[in-house]
């Protein structure tokens, strides 16, 4: 599957597939969630607080960090190998026969299992860009967008104009649409307009709640999730400060290990690395960073020589890397491979914090995982 990637076909023609093989998808209580960063930590604010309340809740998310079954979920619980491969067999002829890509046998398989595990809610995020995504096939009561910022550009276009556009293209006909950031919001609210539903701002008060553990975009995205929920009328307020003061979501601001401190982070563009810059107050450490070719890296590495650490880059296994060594000798910054850094980090005494690709952080986890379950 992971070796069939490229473009999705036109929505319609995925629409119909579903139509004649899952029919029983638009009995589906679905929230879709775009924007440009934040999509995946909103998903799972509304799968915990969901979940808390008493509902059955699947989530469709991308990428996976160590497993690609992390993609689909119920009540937080990764599909089982076999549950995957019994679905895969089943439509396998089909996604031969189609040529779909494998965004979109996952989506499909997501769907399937949400059918049969007859789920009360779905959380489904978008995979790139809005209008053209595959997940915008399905029906949904909400559509949610979290921000807007350069990334995809290849894709989605140069302007925040053009992105924007691009990621207010989920918004459908009498389906309320809730976006956290005000930037090209006369954009979204035009295709709005088209698009005859109602566009409003994410606005619900956090100060009754203690925030003091979060970092600081974790509550904009605590914000759209909770105004989603309100406007949906799902929302028990007494579960929330439970949901806050347990919430993690994996490669995103994660502390594993405490002393010394490291944290891993999958912030991958330029919003991205200024609002993990914003929640670093305090931090002194080494920071560790390698990005893809196609994203504005030197705009990344100015960022984080704002912050008061030594930058260090590395080189991971990926043919998508940036080229490292390049960047390198262009800012005068230390270079070492992915196995110099698992020696730093182990025999450091000092705070770390590794950022810069979702990719390059699921390596680090599985590193992690791996030395956890040696020891």
């Amino acid at each position: 599957m992971e070796s069939i990637r490229g473009r999705n076909h036109p929505l319609s023609l995925f629409r119909g597939w579903l139509d004649e093989y899952l029919p029983e998808y638009t009995a589906l209580n679905l929230i879709q969630v775009g924007g440009t960063n934040g999509k995946g930590s909103t998903c799972q604010w509304l799968n915990f607080i969901l979940e808390k309340e008493g509902y059955k809740v699947g989530v469709f998310t991308s990428p996976h960090l160590i497993s690609h079954t992390e993609r689909i979920r119920v009540n937080s619980e990764n599909i089982s190998f076999e549950r995957w491969e019994m679905i895969f067999d089943k439509y396998e002829q089909l996604f031969k026969e189609k040529e779909f890509t494998m965004f979109e046998m996952d989506l499909f398989m997501a769907v399937a299992y949400f059918i049969a595990e007859r789920i009360d809610w779905g959380i489904i995020e978008v995979g790139m860009g809005g209008r053209l995504d595959a997940t915008t096939a399905l029906n949904y009561k909400a559509t949610l967008i979290t921000n807007i910022g350069k990334d995809h550009m290849e894709y989605l276009g140069e302007t925040l104009h053009d992105i924007a556009i691009e990621k207010s293209g989920i918004f459908k006909p009498d389906v309320p649409a809730i976006a956290y950031d005000t930037t090209c919001f006369s954009v979204m609210e035009e295709q709005a307009l088209q698009k005859h539903t109602s566009l409003v701002v994410a606005d619900y008060d956090l100060s009754r709640y203690d925030l003091s553990k979060l970092p600081a975009y974790q509550r904009e995205n605590l914000t759209l999730a909770l105004s989603a929920l309100e406007m949906l009328h799902l929302l028990k307020p007494a579960v929330v400060q439970e949901v806050i003061n347990s919430f993690v979501w994996e490669g995103r601001f994660m502390v594993v290990r405490e002393d010394p401190l490291l944290i891993v982070d999958g912030a991958h563009n330029v919003p991205g690395i200024q609002a993990l810059i914003r929640s670093l107050k305090g931090f002194h450490g080494t920071i560790y960073f390698s990005a893809l070719k196609e994203k504005e890296v030197d705009r990344m590495i100015r960022i984080l020589f704002e912050f008061d650490s030594d930058l260090v880059l590395v080189h991971f296994d990926s043919y998508r890397v940036c080229d490292i060594e390049g960047m390198a000798q262009r800012f005068g910054l230390p270079c070492i491979t992915f196995e110099e850094m698992k020696y730093e980090l182990d025999h450091t005494q000092g705070d770390s914090l590794v950022c810069g690709s979702l990719y390059f952080i699921g390596d680090v986890l599985k590193w992690v995982e791996k030395s956890r379950n040696h020891k």
